[in-house]
């Protein structure tokens, strides 16, 4: 078999209800040499028959449950193609969005990363007239270590030879949330980022992460760019304010859950930071209001 261009990777975990429109968002592509492959993250509610119905039309490896981080770097790793396009499971594509992509990495080669603008939908597919654009040098994660892009994966496009440099996904990042934006600081570093300024890709809010993972994947990530970026004082001072607003959210949710002390702990923490290397106001100050109701 020849080398497809594109290899679209869609890692799966107990998306039964969506990704039959998921998948055929992707086989509707006007761009045509691609190759869809799917990881099943150990999905338990019938997703794996649903995919298996498509046998023709794409290649389906199941693994026991590892987190989507590892779900894709499987998916990038038995892919063919030069390019990779990551798809998540419950997220849906413009039939033009590869063709776009793919003509910006053929004609350029110092870009490594394509990014589209997106639309935002509900879970059941239906417009939620919000629209996110890629570049956003407003927000100051982008601009310090992102190229001024607030990447979603659906909406990218990818040469497989950035992420074989950079080296995938960082898979201590467990379960969804935060593994992308850790490997967009990677790719920034390496390569040229350019967007699309097109609602191509349509995100779905039909999950909502619980607190204790998304509270988790916050320390890990900063302590990851602080290692590689603390030297700058601009970034490190977006890191520490950073830190203590986790804490002031750290300390919240342990008092929710009955440990008192631990969570006036991390409130006292983040006051400390927030009022000395932090320097930020708003966090010294949710945390002595939190304080104050504890």
């Amino acid at each position: 078999m020849s080398e497809p261009v594109v290899s679209v990777v869609i890692p799966v975990y107990n998306a039964q209800d969506v990704i039959r429109d998921t998948i055929e968002s992707a086989c509707a592509q006007t761009y045509g040499d691609y190759e869809i492959v799917v990881i099943d993250d150990g999905s338990t509610d019938g997703s794996g028959e649903v995919l298996r119905s498509y046998a023709n039309r794409l290649r389906y490896i199941f693994q026991p449950n590892g987190g989507v981080a590892q779900a894709r770097n499987r998916g990038i790793a038995a892919s063919r193609g030069r390019y990779i396009a990551l798809l998540d499971h419950d997220d849906l594509w413009e039939p033009e969005k590869l063709v776009k992509q793919v003509a910006v990495l053929d004609a350029r080669p110092e870009v490594g990363m394509v990014v589209t603008d997106v639309a935002h939908i509900d879970r059941t597919g239906r417009p939620m007239h919000q629209f996110g654009p890629a570049y956003q040098p407003q927000h100051e994660f982008a601009r310090l270590f992102v190229q001024g892009f607030v990447p979603t994966p659906s909406a990218t496009l990818i040469r497989k030879s950035v992420l074989e440099a950079i080296g995938g996904f960082d898979e201590q990042f467990n379960s969804a949330g935060m593994d992308d934006h850790e490997l967009w600081t990677r790719i920034a570093a390496a390569t040229t980022i350019v967007g699309i300024p097109e609602p191509l890709t349509a995100h779905r809010h039909r999950e909502i992460k619980s607190a204790d993972i998304a509270l988790g994947h916050r320390p890990l990530l900063i302590d990851r760019l602080m290692a590689r970026f603390g030297q700058d004082r601009e970034r490190r001072l977006y890191l520490q304010r950073e830190m203590a607003l986790y804490l002031a959210d750290q300390g919240k949710y342990l008092i929710k859950c009955g440990q008192r002390r631990e969570g006036r702990s991390a409130l006292v923490q983040g006051l400390k930071l927030s009022l000395g290397e932090g320097k930020s106001v708003k966090a010294a100050w949710r945390c002595v209001s939190r304080l104050l109701r504890s």
